[in-house]
Protein backbone atom coordinates (compact mmCIF):
# COMPACT_ATOMS: atom_id res chain seq x y z
CA UNK A 1 0.00 0.00 0.00
CA UNK A 2 1.51 3.32 -0.67
CA UNK A 3 1.25 6.04 1.52
CA UNK A 4 0.16 9.29 -0.47
CA UNK A 5 2.38 11.68 1.30
CA UNK A 6 5.81 9.50 0.63
CA UNK A 7 5.34 8.05 -2.52
CA UNK A 8 8.72 6.98 -3.26
CA UNK A 9 9.55 5.01 0.12
CA UNK A 10 11.32 2.01 -0.56
CA UNK A 11 9.27 -1.03 0.10
CA UNK A 12 6.31 0.57 -0.56
CA UNK A 13 6.03 0.14 -4.31
CA UNK A 14 7.57 3.55 -4.89
CA UNK A 15 11.51 3.32 -6.07
CA UNK A 16 14.18 5.06 -8.09
CA UNK A 17 13.31 6.46 -11.73
CA UNK A 18 16.74 7.06 -13.60
CA UNK A 19 14.99 9.73 -15.72
CA UNK A 20 14.78 11.96 -12.53
CA UNK A 21 18.19 11.42 -11.45
CA UNK A 22 19.23 12.09 -15.31
CA UNK A 23 17.37 15.44 -15.57
CA UNK A 24 19.49 16.62 -11.90
CA UNK A 25 22.84 15.82 -13.44
CA UNK A 26 22.18 17.16 -16.68
CA UNK A 27 20.66 20.03 -15.42
CA UNK A 28 23.75 20.56 -12.76
CA UNK A 29 26.33 20.17 -15.62
CA UNK A 30 24.16 22.83 -17.45
CA UNK A 31 24.40 25.54 -14.16
CA UNK A 32 28.22 24.68 -14.44
CA UNK A 33 28.53 25.74 -18.09
CA UNK A 34 25.39 28.38 -18.27
CA UNK A 35 25.31 30.25 -15.11
CA UNK A 36 28.75 31.97 -15.60
CA UNK A 37 28.14 32.94 -19.02
CA UNK A 38 24.51 34.22 -18.27
CA UNK A 39 26.17 36.07 -14.96
CA UNK A 40 28.91 37.30 -16.93
CA UNK A 41 26.71 39.51 -19.30
CA UNK A 42 24.37 40.47 -17.34
CA UNK A 43 26.74 41.44 -14.44
CA UNK A 44 27.53 45.02 -15.75
CA UNK A 45 23.89 46.08 -15.79
CA UNK A 46 22.69 44.56 -12.95
CA UNK A 47 25.36 46.61 -10.63
CA UNK A 48 25.27 50.00 -12.31
CA UNK A 49 21.11 49.42 -11.73
CA UNK A 50 21.57 48.58 -8.02
CA UNK A 51 24.30 51.14 -8.02
CA UNK A 52 21.69 53.85 -8.96
CA UNK A 53 18.94 52.70 -7.43
CA UNK A 54 19.97 51.70 -3.83
CA UNK A 55 23.40 53.15 -3.33
CA UNK A 56 27.03 51.89 -4.21
CA UNK A 57 26.71 50.31 -0.35
CA UNK A 58 24.72 47.78 -1.46
CA UNK A 59 25.98 47.06 -4.74
CA UNK A 60 27.81 44.24 -3.39
CA UNK A 61 25.00 41.87 -1.60
CA UNK A 62 23.11 42.71 -5.07
CA UNK A 63 25.63 41.06 -7.09
CA UNK A 64 25.32 37.62 -5.00
CA UNK A 65 21.67 38.00 -5.00
CA UNK A 66 21.76 38.59 -8.67
CA UNK A 67 24.48 35.33 -8.90
CA UNK A 68 22.15 33.04 -6.93
CA UNK A 69 19.06 34.21 -9.06
CA UNK A 70 21.16 33.20 -11.98
CA UNK A 71 22.51 29.94 -10.99
CA UNK A 72 18.96 28.92 -9.87
CA UNK A 73 16.89 30.37 -13.04
CA UNK A 74 19.03 28.33 -14.90
CA UNK A 75 19.38 25.32 -12.98
CA UNK A 76 15.41 25.01 -12.58
CA UNK A 77 14.64 25.69 -16.40
CA UNK A 78 17.44 23.21 -17.68
CA UNK A 79 15.76 20.72 -15.01
CA UNK A 80 12.59 21.28 -16.96
CA UNK A 81 14.29 21.41 -20.95
CA UNK A 82 15.52 17.95 -19.90
CA UNK A 83 12.53 16.08 -18.32
CA UNK A 84 10.68 16.99 -21.18
CA UNK A 85 12.87 16.01 -23.91
CA UNK A 86 13.95 12.98 -21.89
CA UNK A 87 9.87 11.96 -22.09
CA UNK A 88 9.83 13.09 -25.75
CA UNK A 89 13.07 10.54 -26.77
CA UNK A 90 11.83 7.90 -24.71
CA UNK A 91 7.97 8.43 -26.22
CA UNK A 92 9.76 8.47 -29.54
CA UNK A 93 11.46 5.08 -28.68
CA UNK A 94 8.62 3.37 -27.76
CA UNK A 95 6.67 4.44 -30.27
CA UNK A 96 9.25 2.99 -32.73
CA UNK A 97 9.53 -0.55 -30.83
CA UNK A 98 5.53 -1.27 -30.91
Amino acid sequence: MRHPHYPHMPGRGGGHDPKHGMTIVLAIVATFFGAPELFYHTVEYVGEFAASRYGHDLAPPAMIGWALLVAAFVYYSARITFNMALVSALLALATRLI
